[in-house]
């Protein structure tokens, strides 16, 4: 969480060099954290009148900035940790727990594809599922199953897990598939 925040101050991402493109997939993920330091701050200066202990002040607006530095850690972690693709692999990321590096000559098919049924990370169908706020927009099919490392809540209690493919979330998809099967 700190060395993406350290990360998106100064401006740089995990991973973006000369020879590899960069593809975000953030966009419109910040109405809820927007709507979350509105909340918070409201929260602290509702504290600041009504709570008559200053002891008690000190310790909500402490937890109150610990869970803003926190909620801007998650989202720092999804700004500079993009999908990455090179002249040899892509990188498919979600924040800072999900990374799938494969070989650019397993990528069978990239097609642009709208789904909307998933919101959170998840395995379905041998698929693994990289959503934004609005479901998916890019499908991706290797030419045969891969073990993948994948976080615990996702793995299904195995530390490796076959997947065939990706659905997943980025910010430009016409330009992603172009990068991922070039002419």
């Amino acid at each position: 969480m700190i060395r993406s925040l350290w990360l998106l101050s100064t401006g740089r991402v995990d991973g973006g060099s000369g020879d590899t493109a960069t593809f975000g997939y953030t966009a419109g993920t910040m109405s809820i954290p927007v709507a979350f330091v509105a909340a918070s701050v409201i929260e602290a200066v509702a504290i600041h009148f009504l709570v008559p202990w200053q002891w008690l002040r000190v310790v909500l607006l402490i937890a109150t900035v610990l869970s803003l530095i926190a909620i801007g850690g998650w989202l720092a972690g999804r700004v500079v940790h993009p999908h990455l693709v090179s002249a040899r692999t892509v990188v498919f990321r979600s924040g800072t727990g999900v990374r799938v590096e494969v070989d650019r000559s397993r990528i069978s098919r990239a097609s642009m594809v709208r789904r909307f049924g998933e919101t959170a990370n998840a395995v379905i169908d041998e698929r693994l599922v990289l959503p934004g706020p609005d479901g998916t927009v890019v499908d991706v099919e290797f030419d045969r199953p891969l073990p993948v490392s994948l976080p615990k809540g996702l793995s299904k209690g195995s530390s490796s897990t076959m997947i065939g493919g990706l659905r997943l979330h980025v910010d430009q998809p016409k330009e992603f598939c172009a990068a991922l099967l070039p002419n």
